[in-house]
């Protein structure tokens, strides 16, 4: 990515090492319901098996609202197996899921995405990066390696050198969640949470893009207004 290793805080200089994200394509959810309920369905049906989803994307169609039959989830590399276990499971209601692997390098299934991605382009979703650690990297180091490693991003460091990145469009998304596990100015890096399309009530921090604010968790009380 050409980033340039920062001037660090002292020598010695220890990676944090996080894990890589898989993604897969799941379907035979109920199609129904508003896309956020099957989102959450999603993630809760996983959850009851010990499974942490770090995203979901149900798509629709942007003039139709209809929602898509498959669906893109993403999980630390180190639960592929057990997610993948669930194929077949019953999610009530008779719905049987469907699931494969989908790795990013893998693209055959694109196509069935595609129609939807026009709308997917106006939505604003933070995500929670960690890996960073500020007794190496000043602040203003990490900010600087998050907006090389994230282009047209806003972004906020914690003092615990986690980063909360915000991003327009699933494409943008996608490209985060590949760089889960890489390294951004020498640090390996972890896309801890995809945070969900949300309104809440307007803060104090202004972010990039206009009219839009974003919750940077406790102790900041600063938040973003998004739009789904």
């Amino acid at each position: 990515m050409g980033l340039g290793v920062p001037k660090l805080n002292g020598s010695g200089a220890k990676i944090r090492y996080s894990g890589i994200i898989s993604r897969m394509v799941v379907k035979g959810y109920d199609t129904s319901p508003p896309r956020e309920d099957v989102e959450e369905a999603l993630r809760q049906h996983f959850a009851s098996r010990g499974i942490k989803l770090i995203h979901v994307s149900v798509f629709e169609d942007y003039d139709t609202l209809v929602l898509c039959r498959c669906a893109l989830i993403y999980v630390n590399e180190e639960c592929e197996a057990e997610a993948l276990k669930l194929q077949g499971s019953d999610m009530g209601g008779g719905c049987i899921l469907e699931i494969k692997a989908y790795p990013f390098a893998d693209n055959h299934l694109d196509e069935v995405f595609a129609p939807t991605k026009a709308s997917d382009e106006y939505l604003q979703r933070g995500l929670k990066v960690t890996g960073f650690d500020t007794s190496l990297a000043t602040e203003d180091d990490i900010m600087k390696m998050v907006r090389e490693a994230f282009p047209r991003s806003g972004c906020f460091v914690h003092n615990d050198g986690s980063a909360l990145v915000y991003l327009h469009g699933q494409d943008a998304i996608e490209n985060a969640l590949k760089l889960s596990g890489g390294s951004v100015g020498g640090f390996k890096i972890a896309v801890d949470k995809v945070l969900p399309i949300r309104k809440v009530s307007v803060g104090i921090y202004p972010s990039i893009y206009p009219n839009a604010w974003l919750d940077l968790g406790a102790g900041k009380q600063k938040t973003i207004m998004t739009k789904d």
